[in-house]
């Protein structure tokens, strides 16, 4: 009871120095600031800073690997490779250079705070946005090019052209804010209330810059991966007389005959996953400059919820970029920096009546021999030879070697049954191979889905990290941690199978499917032997 009393009075209280004016005092006990620690919040919190510098760590270090294998692949590539011309700068090759440094900068900060705390190096940390909006603006520049500038193989690596005058006049601009921050926050002594003043000031600067970018970040990218418009379209078309001439898309109903939806949908997803990201930093850092108007109106808890989701947005920016850039060694096959990858390939003569009157048929059979086409892709300009694999007859008889081998790779891939016709239930004449074509299982959509499977086993562990942290009831803390439990259970569980499956592809990737009917035309053309059993069975 006297102890309760001296509590209550202040005498006994153990919120000395206010906390250290970093956090508030609750009873007699100081709730810190999410960055700090201890009875008085006089230390940093190490398993925060570590965290989260770690993962800009790990950023950096993706980034620095993906930057030497492009350069790598692009020296073996040239005729006559030398150092100077495999560093050649391209928009892959600054992106990674500009999130590398971006990303080491950032975690350096985490990791050694007090480094950060006094001095110059407290302004380098604000570097940060200006080398985020380099990269943004920069594919902003790039995809105003795709749609301005037609007749451009956009899947070569290459810098920008005509818009690289407006990427250095923005660039200039933000670095110019950043020098004038170094110079003021070095020479001119801040308001003795807000000692942040400067600061506050100089991330309202950044928060338009960045809302600029974001603007035309949204109005090429609609223009581009929503409407699907632009220079890009224009592309070699080949027409009836063996020619090539390029020749813009405008039928709007031709045009959607030859976009890859799955393409454009992904796309569409990183594009606005992005901006969303995008206009949340910004959002937080017009905040943080108005923020002597409400931090102290909110709690210490909501304070440090603001914080948390500050750096988880701030980590997917930085992110979005090595992820989207994922293959380094074949950038045309990217949909960022290729946008033709969203137009599935063009087959003109499917749409052209080609005609050809002085060739006749002899028999019906014949006829309807040489109608005969792959029931997968119906492409009857394929020069791949058709194949009969089982004892169906009619349309569905015939079939390309590779197609039906790139269904079957995507039928039975969650199954392990043996491989046949779903019509006839022939077993197919499998030629096994010790091979597996890796390349052809794990695919590009593979990875994504385990990337997502992996940042949910992550968002998981993280949000049962912070509940634990921040609410002392056993019970929440309980009930936080069986969630994070069932939902690593299930994640772990798609994981498993996704990686099966795409195994189970690279195996039958590898296969060889026999000819149930040696050729098409041994039914037309039968040997001597064939046609002796005829005569003698007549």
């Amino acid at each position: 009871m006297f102890r309760h009393l001296l509590i209550m009075s202040g005498l006994s209280s153990s919120c000395t120095r206010d906390c250290s004016g970093r956090g508030e005092c609750y009873n007699g006990t100081c709730m810190c600031d999410i960055r700090f620690t201890g009875d008085l919040c006089d230390g940093p919190n190490l398993p925060y800073h570590t965290g989260i510098g770690g993962v800009f760590f790990f950023i950096s270090l993706v980034c620095a690997i993906q930057l030497i294998t492009c350069i790598m692949s692009e020296y073996r590539r040239l005729k006559a490779p030398t150092l100077f011309r495999a560093c050649k700068v391209t928009t892959q090759k600054l992106i990674y250079f500009v999130i590398c440094l971006a990303s080491l900068i950032r975690g350096a900060y985490f990791i050694f705070p007090e480094l950060f705390e006094y001095g110059w190096s407290n302004s380098l940390l604000s570097s940060y946005y200006p080398l985020l909006m380099s990269s943004a603006s920069l594919i902003v520049c790039f995809w105003a090019e795709v749609f301005h500038l037609p007749g451009i193989r956009w899947d070569r690596p290459q810098f920008l052209s005509k818009s690289f005058l407006a990427f250095v006049t923005f660039n200039l601009i933000s670095y110019s804010l950043l020098l004038a921050e170094f110079l003021t926050t070095q020479l001119a002594e801040p308001p003795s209330d807000d000692p942040g003043f400067y600061h506050h000031l100089f991330n309202g600067c950044y928060a338009v810059l960045m809302f600029i970018v974001v603007i035309f970040f949204l109005i090429y990218g609609v223009e581009v991966y929503f409407k699907v418009r632009g220079g890009f379209i224009a592309r070699p078309l080949q027409l009836a007389g063996n020619s090539f001439e390029t020749e813009p898309l405008k039928d709007e109903a031709l045009l959607k005959t030859q976009i890859n939806l799955s393409q454009l949908h992904q796309s569409r997803i990183g594009l606005l996953s992005q901006a969303l990201m995008l206009i949340v930093i910004s959002g937080f850092l017009f905040s943080e400059t108005l923020s002597e108007f409400w931090k102290t109106k909110v709690p210490i808890n909501s304070r440090n919820l603001h914080n948390i989701i500050f750096r988880v947005v701030e980590i997917g920016v930085a992110l979005w970029f090595p992820a989207v850039l994922w293959n380094c060694m074949q950038p045309s096959e990217l949909w960022i920096l290729n946008p033709s990858k969203l137009l599935a390939k063009i087959d003109q003569s499917r749409n052209e009546n080609v005609t050809d009157q002085n060739v006749k048929t002899d028999t019906d059979d014949e006829a309807f021999l040489d109608r005969r086409e792959c029931w997968i892709c119906y492409d009857a300009d394929k020069t791949e030879p058709l194949i009969q694999p089982c004892d169906c007859t009619g349309d569905v008889s015939s079939v390309h070697h590779e197609c039906l081998r790139r269904w079957l790779m995507e039928s039975s891939s969650s199954s392990n049954e043996p491989l046949k016709c779903k019509v006839c239930n022939y077993e197919y004449d499998i030629l096994k191979s010790s091979e597996v074509k890796w390349d052809k299982g794990f695919t590009a959509q593979h990875w994504g889905s385990t990337a997502f499977i992996v940042t949910c086993m992550c968002l998981a562990v993280a949000g049962a990290w912070i509940s634990i942290q921040l609410y002392a009831n056993p019970y929440i803390r309980m009930v936080s941690a069986s969630l994070a439990l069932m939902v690593i259970y299930v994640c772990i569980r798609f994981l498993g199978q996704n990686t099966l499956s795409a195994y189970q592809r690279a195996k039958v990737a590898a296969l060889s499917i026999g000819n149930h009917v040696t050729t098409i035309s041994a039914n037309v053309n039968p040997t001597p032997e064939d046609a002796q059993q005829v005569q003698a069975s007549l």
